[in-house]
């Protein structure tokens, strides 16, 4: 199986259509057998769906994801995972091992551009200003 991990700055990226690169891992028998990351094709829960898609990724891990990539994710047979923070590598051994634990976070007023610094997406399906 193969999965999907919004990346900035080497951590797990707070916003999905944010990310500026994704890291695919290819998961096997409770293991990472290879992976590599791929610079993002833009952003937006139009393009990104695709893109993971079209990298035959199953599941998607991020920090939060608007209702809109949730839904495109959904539309396309992708899991979404979110509320996950920290290093990819990490996370991407607790899936592998069926230990990753999706929050739900989704921001609720998705289309403005309102994820600068100290923005967040929190935990109860709205963005934390």
């Amino acid at each position: 199986m193969k999965i999907a991990i919004a990346v900035e700055n080497g951590q797990i990226c707070s916003h999905f259509g944010h990310s500026p690169s994704f890291s695919f891992y290819e998961i096997e028998d409770g293991k990472i057998v290879s992976s590599e990351n791929i610079q993002s094709p833009g952003a937006g829960h139009g393009v990104l769906p695709d893109f993971i898609a079209s990298n035959r990724a199953k599941a998607v891990i991020a920090g939060g994801m608007g209702a809109g990539a949730v839904n495109g994710c959904n539309a396309r047979g992708i899991q979404v995972i979110t509320g996950i923070t920290g290093n990819p590598d990490d996370a991407a051994l607790l899936f592998a091992k069926g230990q990753l634990v999706s929050s739900g976070s989704v921001c609720s007023h998705h289309g403005n551009s309102h994820y600068g610094e100290g923005h967040n997406c929190s935990h109860h399906g709205s963005c934390g200003h």
